[in-house]
């Protein structure tokens, strides 16, 4: 861990929080996972080998326990970690009001899959389970199409191979288009307009389809008129 020597309690707390990928982990923590692959899942771009290291930097230091559950191990946070919710919180509304424009390598359909699944919120799901299938005709091989089962009574069933239930929608779109929609920069109905996103399929669940999804948490958060230079 990098030492700053400085009494500052700012100081004292990057030398924990601003190693690189240390927030990222936690904020996996933060969501609720708990096994090591799901963790890994939120941030696929750190090896597993460093992932394993920054646990037992995190558990070493206090943020983070490690238990032992039917012989897998778990992570949670204890209180000290839970306490960086509202940090962890405000940082991301920072960077959605700063730091808008997004970079081509920075699109992902598995972690913006990862997030609508996160953040679905089962009331507005439809009562009878409902398939949704998109096809991104920008991803990388492998990567194009998904399948989205919806329902009340379990949110948002995120699936790479088809689930093999009927499908009610088809969402043709692009990477950027849906990710914009998903952070609130674009809206379904000027997507829609400008054919960026088409929907066919049942007209009702079509026309419903993006009450079901929703938007992320941060969309609501004002963007800065001026963004800050990446």
């Amino acid at each position: 861990m990098k030492r700053y020597g400085q009494y500052c309690p700012v100081a004292r707390a990057a030398e924990i929080l601003a190693e690189r990928w240390t927030l990222l982990v936690i904020r996996e923590l933060l969501w609720g996972e708990d096994r090591f692959n799901a963790i890994a899942r939120g941030v696929p771009r750190m090896s597993p080998s460093l992932l394993a290291a920054r646990l037992r930097e995190l558990q070493r230091t206090g943020l983070v326990e490690r238990n032992m559950i039917h012989g897998e191990p778990r992570y949670r946070l204890t209180p000290a970690g839970e306490e960086l919710r509202p940090l962890v919180e405000q940082m991301g509304a920072w960077g959605v009001r700063w730091m808008h424009d997004l970079r081509p390598d920075e699109f992902d359909p598995v972690l913006l899959m990862l997030h609508i699944q996160r953040e679905s919120q089962p009331a507005r799901m439809p009562e009878r389970a409902t398939t949704v299938q998109l096809h991104f005709r920008d991803a990388p091989s492998g990567q194009q199409r998904w399948w989205l089962v919806l329902s009340r009574s379990g949110g948002a069933d995120v699936c790479d191979t088809d689930p093999g239930f009927p499908v009610s929608v088809w969402l043709e779109t692009e990477l950027p288009t849906l990710t914009r929609i998903w952070l609130g920069d674009l809206s379904w109905s000027v997507a829609l307009r400008a054919e960026a996103l088409l929907l066919t399929g049942d007209h009702t669940a079509c026309r419903a389809l993006p009450q079901w999804l929703d938007v992320s948490a941060f969309a609501a958060v004002e963007r800065a008129a001026v963004p800050l230079t990446r």
